[in-house]
Protein backbone atom coordinates (compact mmCIF):
# COMPACT_ATOMS: atom_id res chain seq x y z
CA UNK A 1 0.00 0.00 0.00
CA UNK A 2 1.32 3.54 -0.83
CA UNK A 3 0.63 6.25 1.91
CA UNK A 4 -1.99 7.34 0.52
CA UNK A 5 -3.74 3.80 0.92
CA UNK A 6 -4.13 3.04 -2.32
CA UNK A 7 -2.05 -0.24 -3.60
CA UNK A 8 0.67 -0.45 -5.53
CA UNK A 9 0.60 -2.64 -8.82
CA UNK A 10 3.74 -3.21 -9.49
CA UNK A 11 4.18 -5.91 -12.06
CA UNK A 12 2.02 -5.31 -15.75
CA UNK A 13 -0.09 -8.31 -16.67
CA UNK A 14 -2.59 -8.79 -19.39
CA UNK A 15 -5.14 -11.10 -19.79
CA UNK A 16 -7.20 -12.06 -22.89
CA UNK A 17 -10.24 -14.31 -23.10
CA UNK A 18 -12.57 -15.39 -25.76
CA UNK A 19 -15.16 -17.65 -24.56
CA UNK A 20 -17.64 -19.19 -27.15
CA UNK A 21 -20.39 -22.17 -26.76
CA UNK A 22 -22.54 -22.18 -24.00
CA UNK A 23 -26.33 -23.16 -24.07
CA UNK A 24 -26.86 -19.84 -25.63
CA UNK A 25 -24.33 -20.19 -27.78
CA UNK A 26 -23.15 -16.14 -27.21
CA UNK A 27 -19.74 -15.36 -27.48
CA UNK A 28 -17.36 -13.10 -24.64
CA UNK A 29 -14.89 -11.22 -25.58
CA UNK A 30 -12.02 -9.22 -22.69
CA UNK A 31 -8.81 -7.92 -22.91
CA UNK A 32 -7.42 -6.51 -19.55
CA UNK A 33 -3.99 -4.62 -18.90
CA UNK A 34 -3.42 -4.44 -15.22
CA UNK A 35 -1.87 -0.60 -16.45
CA UNK A 36 -5.13 0.35 -17.84
CA UNK A 37 -7.85 -0.60 -14.73
CA UNK A 38 -8.58 0.43 -11.49
CA UNK A 39 -6.19 -0.11 -9.16
CA UNK A 40 -8.21 -2.72 -7.37
CA UNK A 41 -9.57 -5.11 -10.64
CA UNK A 42 -5.27 -4.56 -11.03
CA UNK A 43 -4.55 -5.67 -8.40
CA UNK A 44 -6.86 -9.22 -8.20
CA UNK A 45 -5.67 -9.77 -12.13
CA UNK A 46 -2.28 -9.57 -11.10
CA UNK A 47 -3.23 -11.73 -8.21
CA UNK A 48 -4.84 -14.52 -10.56
CA UNK A 49 -2.11 -14.52 -12.78
CA UNK A 50 0.78 -14.67 -10.69
CA UNK A 51 -0.78 -17.54 -9.30
CA UNK A 52 -0.26 -19.81 -12.79
CA UNK A 53 2.60 -21.49 -13.77
CA UNK A 54 2.47 -19.95 -17.19
CA UNK A 55 5.02 -22.66 -17.93
CA UNK A 56 3.75 -25.90 -16.85
CA UNK A 57 0.27 -24.64 -18.92
CA UNK A 58 -0.37 -27.02 -22.27
CA UNK A 59 -1.62 -24.89 -25.28
CA UNK A 60 -4.76 -26.73 -25.36
CA UNK A 61 -6.89 -28.88 -23.49
CA UNK A 62 -6.18 -32.45 -24.24
CA UNK A 63 -8.66 -33.73 -26.59
CA UNK A 64 -11.19 -30.80 -26.77
CA UNK A 65 -14.58 -32.64 -25.89
CA UNK A 66 -17.34 -31.32 -28.48
CA UNK A 67 -20.57 -30.31 -27.37
CA UNK A 68 -22.37 -27.48 -28.19
CA UNK A 69 -23.42 -26.70 -24.74
CA UNK A 70 -19.78 -26.99 -23.49
CA UNK A 71 -17.57 -23.56 -22.73
CA UNK A 72 -14.45 -22.89 -24.80
CA UNK A 73 -11.95 -20.28 -23.60
CA UNK A 74 -9.39 -19.16 -26.24
CA UNK A 75 -6.51 -17.18 -23.63
CA UNK A 76 -3.74 -14.67 -24.04
CA UNK A 77 -1.64 -14.37 -20.58
CA UNK A 78 1.30 -12.48 -20.56
CA UNK A 79 3.65 -12.40 -17.14
CA UNK A 80 6.97 -11.30 -16.71
CA UNK A 81 8.33 -11.51 -20.03
CA UNK A 82 6.42 -14.50 -20.23
CA UNK A 83 3.25 -15.46 -22.79
CA UNK A 84 0.81 -18.26 -22.59
CA UNK A 85 -1.78 -18.22 -25.44
CA UNK A 86 -3.40 -21.63 -25.27
CA UNK A 87 -7.27 -23.52 -25.52
CA UNK A 88 -9.05 -25.08 -23.02
CA UNK A 89 -12.48 -26.07 -22.73
CA UNK A 90 -15.40 -27.29 -19.71
CA UNK A 91 -15.10 -29.89 -18.81
CA UNK A 92 -11.32 -29.99 -18.63
CA UNK A 93 -10.06 -26.31 -17.75
CA UNK A 94 -6.93 -26.94 -15.43
CA UNK A 95 -8.01 -26.24 -11.83
CA UNK A 96 -5.36 -22.91 -11.46
CA UNK A 97 -7.13 -21.67 -14.87
CA UNK A 98 -10.24 -21.09 -13.34
CA UNK A 99 -10.58 -18.79 -10.96
CA UNK A 100 -8.76 -16.15 -13.64
CA UNK A 101 -11.46 -17.49 -16.10
CA UNK A 102 -14.27 -16.46 -13.34
CA UNK A 103 -13.18 -12.99 -12.80
CA UNK A 104 -12.83 -12.69 -16.64
CA UNK A 105 -15.97 -13.58 -17.11
CA UNK A 106 -17.30 -11.98 -14.52
CA UNK A 107 -15.37 -8.77 -15.54
CA UNK A 108 -17.18 -8.87 -19.38
CA UNK A 109 -20.83 -8.34 -17.72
Amino acid sequence: MTREGRIAVTERVRAEMRRSGGFAGRTVDVRFDSAQMPPADAVRLVQLVSSIDLSRLPAASPALPAGADLMRYDLVIERGGQRWQGTVSDPSVPAELRPLLQFLTAAAR
